[in-house]
């Protein structure tokens, strides 16, 4: 061996050496902390409760359930790329009683099985559908614009289904919930600032969609009994124009400001925001009371037909026509990625408005995750209020996943599956612990992680679980997955501490949903459905979810019968057009050459 080669495997043995070291020295810090850790774990379920929420949420012990998946690719043929998206589904039946819950006739032969679209366009018309604005000009990811497809494929998929059939009462999504719906609202802003929604001046049944109607939809869901939206910080003016929509009549200054302040000194940002709504968006009749004027009421009614119809557009393409081409106010205009994330996200909220209108639940199930909020501010809020010992020894394995994930191996004789940690707030995900930490009367100290925003609370919970390991080896396990849903009134109450946010001058209070001393019943719903679908002898299915697992085969199944047939068909059009020649010019130079070097090395 030569001295270089010594020297390159003396460093990386060296290397090695030191990282299993680090590690090693982090399990013990684990089992330092495993008390604090196990203190936010809990063992199996109430099927019980679950047969109660059950009964209570869908009216029967007996419904139908679709699990989601969705898959993406890329081609490029000469100066066309093509992208394909599609979400496929598979539909069965749950059955819950006293022992908890039973999976049965798992099918995928129904009608709304599947969302796909095949979409062509040119190379030189990838900036405007797949370019994103930036100071350096317009900068294009290739994978943005199939990624938003699938993901509006997926949220299109369980509408359909939901819509089709109303038994239907249990949505899972191989995809996180919160996540998307906190990307969706904060990256839509500086679309709808920008005037280019396809949306926007869309004609509509109810009237033509305004730029203030699409602002609204994104930042209102409402839920009275959840106290949706939160009357704090950035969602102030959508709670005064929820709270006028709901009385229906004019409203004095101070009775809007007694019913939303609640005594926390809110009445001067009140007051400029309606000055605002008046003035600026001109949402208000005017006068010096409040009263919205007429057309403000049906802003849902305009965003969501307008939405469903871009998606049916995508992937029920009139024939004749694109998949991203749609014919708006007299002329034709390209839908964008934005476009597709906007629309992603009124689907998404229209499907939370059927879980809490129609009694449905929505289980968003996460399979690799780098977050680390359960660790990072739960824990340190629950720490600050008692509930836990203090966190500080924990090791940093960057992500709640890999802390769990070790901890269930750590401690495997003692930790048996199924489990689950305390569900909490996904507005945790946005929410850090601010300075000296000791609870005072008032609640915790918090502050927003980037820019000092705090997301909406009271929408989503989430929590993590394991739902396998070997009764032969107890450290042989599933892996640790996250699941985030909705909160439902009712079952879902104010149980957690009150953070205070400092936002500008004022401090605002936050009732986010934290579970430590008892928890919601839905929970034990989730985990009784969770488990009755992990129990498949599938290595890759084991401790997952079968017919989520069912679901993924089945997309990339389609995805590559589809693919030979779609570009085939691009192929031949372009052969039968007869301009090779002027393709052959609008082709990269570089990839011109690599189809010659290709030819001549035969």
């Amino acid at each position: 061996m030569s001295s270089e080669h010594e020297r390159i495997v003396g460093s990386v043995r060296c290397s090695t050496q030191k990282l299993v070291g680090k590690f090693s020295e982090k399990i013990d810090s684990l089992r330092r902390s495993s008390g604090a850790i196990r203190s936010l774990i809990r063992d199996g379920y109430s099927a019980d409760k679950a047969l109660f929420v059950a009964r209570s949420l869908f009216g029967q012990e007996e419904v139908k359930f679709a699990a989601i998946d969705g898959t993406m690719a890329q081609d490029r043929q000469l100066d066309m790329i093509i992208f394909y998206a599609g979400a496929y589904a598979y539909q069965g039946r749950l059955l819950f009683d006293r022992s908890g819950c039973r999976m049965a006739e798992l099918n995928e032969e129904t009608a709304s099985v599947s969302a796909s679209s095949a979409i062509p366009i040119y190379e030189e018309e990838e900036s405007t559908v797949a370019g994103k604005m930036t100071e350096g000009g317009s900068e294009i990811d290739p994978m943005r614009l199939p990624s938003s497809l699938m993901r509006l494929s997926e949220y299109y998929l369980a509408m359909k289904a939901l819509e089709s059939d109303l038994s239907v009462k249990v949505v899972l999504l191989d995809r996180t919930l919160a996540g998307d719906f906190g990307h969706l609202v904060w990256s839509a802003r500086e679309w709808l600032e920008s005037g280019h929604s396809i949306m926007e001046g869309m004609d509509t049944p109810f009237g033509a969609v305004s730029e203030s109607d699409l602002d609204l939809a994104r930042m209102l869901t409402p839920n009275k009994e959840l106290s949706l939206p939160p009357p704090r910080s950035q969602f102030i003016r959508y709670a005064i124009v929820e709270h006028l929509i709901r009385s229906g009549k004019e409203v004095s200054e101070e009775e809007l400001i007694k019913a939303l302040s609640k005594g926390s000194g809110r009445a001067e940002r009140i007051r400029r925001e309606l000055q605002r709504l008046r003035t600026e968006y001109g949402l208000l009749e005017p006068g010096e009371s409040c009263r919205l004027k007429p057309h403000v009421g049906s802003y849902w009614d305009r965003v969501s037909f307008a939405a469903k119809k871009v998606a049916e557009h995508i992937f029920e393409t009139p024939p004749g026509e694109h998949p991203l081409i749609m014919k708006v106010g007299g002329g034709e205009r390209w839908i964008c990625s934005d476009d597709l994330d906007l629309v992603s996200l009124f689907i998404l909220q229209r499907l939370l408005r059927m879980a809490w209108g129609n009694g449905v639940l929505l289980v968003g199930l996460i399979k690799d995750t780098m977050a680390y909020e359960l660790v990072r501010s739960v824990t340190k809020v629950l720490s600050a209020t008692g509930k836990v010992g203090l966190m500080d020894s924990m090791p940093d394995f960057n992500s709640d996943k890999a802390v769990l994930q070790n901890y269930s191996v750590v401690e495997a004789m003692r930790l048996n599956t199924p489990w689950r940690t305390i569900e909490y707030d996904s507005c945790f995900r946005t929410a850090m612990p601010s300075g000296d930490m000791r609870a005072s009367a008032q609640g915790v100290k918090v502050k927003g992680a980037h820019k000092n925003v705090i997301s909406n609370e009271r929408t989503f919970v989430k929590a993590y679980v394991q739902l396998w390991h070997s009764h032969n080896d107890p450290a042989v396990r599933s892996h640790v997955f996250a699941y985030d849903r909705p909160c439902y009134p009712g079952f879902d109450g104010l149980r957690g501490p009150i953070l205070l946010h400092e936002d500008g001058d004022e401090v605002e209070t936050i009732e986010p949903v934290l579970e430590y001393d008892e928890g919601s019943p839905v929970a034990d719903l989730v985990m009784a459905i969770l488990a009755s679908m992990a129990d498949e002898v599938i290595p890759e299915a084991l401790g997952y979810n079968f017919p989520l697992f069912l679901a993924d085969k089945k997309a990339k199944l389609v995805l590559e019968g589809a693919r030979q047939t779609y570009l085939a068909t691009v192929a031949y059009e372009i052969a039968k057009s007869r301009l090779d020649q002027q393709i052959l010019f609008n082709t990269k130079f570089r990839d011109f050459r690599s189809e010659i070097e290709a030819i001549r090395r035969g």
